[in-house]
């Protein structure tokens, strides 16, 4: 019968400590958007409307993360969609491909985040969008990065325009704090989905959490096996005794 070891053990707990140490504890917030790659735009070609429009914020499979800092407001009951608006332009999607953009902040900045996703034909049709993009495009002329603009992209292309809108909340009874929030640091995360059905960031979780698994199995059958070989010996005594 086989016997557990000291040494077996205490590499197998060696190896667990050392598989939770590869877990990284983060202290944020997340917000998400889910949605599918749209059908290629059929309005690229020659749109002076489209060739106005510059954004400063554009995500791609190739590039899925940039980190920026986004204007908030507090909310107003004379504004019918609350929180200072922001537009990320995603491009180089896939049709019918399921991605999640993802907005990450620190705890530390309390701030509540509403998204909404546009294809370009819809932007077009809404006046009031329109207004929007390029009221922030101009707001962030002083970036350094180049805007890109929508007349850019490839006809064969599947885009998507995200406005972003951030509103402030919390309380503290700095007046200049109040009046004029601080804009937040955000990270915007494109993240297409394996198969559908996974976010490909989370795989190596996956991974992490199958190996976890076998492993301490593996240390769950080395100790039953080790107290049945303790065991047996100590009710065969006490059968002889009796």
């Amino acid at each position: 019968m086989t016997t557990i070891t000291v040494r077996s053990v205490r590499a197998m707990i060696y190896t667990i400590i050392y598989l939770c140490t590869l877990a990284r504890v983060a202290v944020a917030n997340v917000e998400k958007l889910l949605f599918i790659g749209p059908a290629p735009s059929q309005i690229l070609n020659n749109n002076p409307t489209l060739s106005s429009l510059s954004i400063h914020h554009t995500l791609t499979p190739d590039e899925p993360s940039i980190r920026t800092n986004l204007d908030r407001i507090f909310p107003s009951r004379q504004s019918l969609a609350p929180g200072e608006s922001s537009w990320v332009l995603l491009t180089n999607l896939t049709e019918n491909r399921r991605y999640e953009l993802r907005i990450c902040w620190s705890a530390l900045e309390p701030t509540s985040f509403h998204m909404e996703s546009y294809i370009l034909e819809k932007v077009l049709q809404n006046a009031q969008l329109l207004k929007s993009i390029n009221t922030y495009s101009a707001s962030r002329r002083s970036d350094q990065a180049r805007p890109m603009s929508v007349s850019e992209i490839s006809n064969s292309s599947s885009a998507l325009l995200v406005e972003v809108r951030a509103t402030a909340d919390y309380f503290t009874d700095v007046k200049e704090l109040m009046s004029n929030p601080r804009p937040v640091l955000v990270d915007l995360i494109l993240d297409p989905f394996l198969l559908n059905v996974l976010p490909q960031s989370l795989l190596p979780t996956a991974g992490y959490l199958i190996l976890l698994c076998i492993t301490t199995w593996f240390m769950a059958q080395w100790i039953a096996t080790g107290l049945r070989s303790v065991a047996g010996p100590v009710e065969a005594q006490a059968k002889k005794r009796n």
